[in-house]
């Protein structure tokens, strides 16, 4: 690489680049960025996965003297050398987005505004896809009031109510969307978490299970009840995911959006503070499978305790009417499930409940002082163990074990599968 090249590099996005792409967005070639500001748009901790960053802009139209300023998120991979870029580029994760914001969303977002009359956004608009840099420019929904939950805190009933709202109706779209254009979701659309094909989660996975049993030394009953199975589960995690994915006949399949949490959701509120939108972002470990497993997964890393443990089977009723409300609009022609039939696909996903609530949520939730990281989960080095460690040693953490264990216990999710 040239030292010009190098430089360019280190200083990329460039103005020229920016603007290249927003008169693209625009279609006005007229358009001249005057200023240029890039800061970092995702607090410590609230992403694993990519690099997001904010660029606030100023431009001109034609002759207009008048300055417009504007704002727009940027999303990157990792740096070559991070351990994090070579375990997410395995399982395709920045080729798959790419794909989503080019070639799917823009028809989801379509049909659910003209089909469903739903005239609310589901999405941020694309403004750019660069695949020869691996990065997405998208509009700044933040301009426009929306917001990104505290991950710290969970969702009340409305919120959770809303974001099943729009996960049904985004699922019933994708459904729809793959009758209308068969062969859509057929490459690279079935690398998430677990899969068939790679495995790069499984040393950050065990990893994490053997911190959560080194954690159990401290609470007496549940080192009793729970450490063997725990220990056992290091072992299994990849197995038992695996499992829990696989497509059974008469499944209803869909565009999962297969990483449905806190952080990937931003609500637009009213003058009174009630939310009145919620749009899905990041689709880097979208999957086709069950829709069962964005419910799993949401359910155990994002809602109200008291919802989380008592009330999800109401959850899932809410969620259903949604979706068959939703696919009847469409005009989906293949077997809608029953309530029946659906619990009974929510139930042999139920596996998606276990790592979410013992390796991912308490990740998601950790506020210490270590580095957190894909690559800290992954090393055997002093601080990745303390980082571990320390995510279960925190007293929210532990007070959550205490519920979450004998929940996922009860359901037999721990026992031998």
């Amino acid at each position: 690489m040239s030292e010009k090249n190098s430089k360019e590099e280190l200083e990329w996005p460039t103005k020229d680049y920016v603007e290249k792409k927003l008169r693209n967005y625009f279609r006005n070639d007229t358009l001249r960025l005057k200023k240029l500001g890039i800061k970092p748009a995702a607090a410590k901790g609230d992403n694993y996965a990519s690099v997001m960053s904010r660029l606030s802009v100023e431009y001109t139209i034609k002759d207009s003297k008048d300055v417009q300023a504007a704002s727009f998120l940027l999303k990157t991979t990792f740096a070559a050398e991070d351990p994090a870029t070579m375990l997410l580029t395995d399982y395709g994760v920045y080729t798959r987005e790419m794909d989503i914001y080019e070639q799917v969303l823009p028809h989801l977002a379509k049909m659910v505004r003209e089909e469903l009359k739903d005239s609310r956004k589901l999405f941020a608009a694309t403004v750019n896809v660069d695949r020869q840099r691996d990065s997405i420019i998208f509009e700044d929904l933040s301009q426009e009031q929306y917001k990104v939950a505290c991950r710290l805190n969970k969702l009340d009933l409305e919120h959770t109510h809303l974001v099943l709202d729009k996960l049904a109706e985004f699922h019933a779209a994708a459904a729809v969307l793959a009758e209308r254009q068969p062969g859509i979701f057929d490459n690279n659309y079935d690398r998430g978490f677990f899969n068939k094909h790679v495995r790069g989660y499984e040393s950050t996975m065990r990893n994490l299970l053997m911190a959560l049993s080194r954690s159990l030394e401290f609470n007496k009953d549940l080192k009793e009840r729970y450490q063997a199975k725990i220990d056992r589960l290091v072992d299994n995690i990849m197995d038992y995911g695996e499992r829990s994915t696989s497509h059974n006949p008469g499944d209803f399949l869909t565009l999962a959006h297969g990483d449905i949490w806190t952080t990937n959701v931003m609500f637009q509120y009213d003058d009174e503070g009630h939310p009145i939108n919620a749009i899905l972002i990041d689709f880097q470990f979208s999957v086709w499978n069950s829709p069962a497993i964005d419910l799993h997964y949401f359910f155990s890393t994002s809602i109200d305790d008291n919802l989380r443990w008592k009330h999800q089977p109401e959850l899932v009723q809410f969620y259903y009417h949604k979706l068959v409300e939703s696919l009847k609009k469409l005009k989906y022609s293949r077997h809608i499930p029953s309530l029946f039939e659906f619990h009974l696909q929510f139930q042999a996903r139920a596996f998606y409940a276990v790592f979410s609530s013992l390796i991912f949520e308490p990740c998601m939730l950790y506020n210490g002082v270590e580095e957190a990281s894909i690559a800290q989960g992954m090393s055997d080095s002093e601080s990745g163990i303390r980082f571990r460690d320390s995510v279960y040693a925190a007293d929210h953490i532990r007070e959550k074990m205490v519920l979450a264990l004998p929940f996922l216990d009860q359901l037999g999710l721990l026992d031998e599968m």
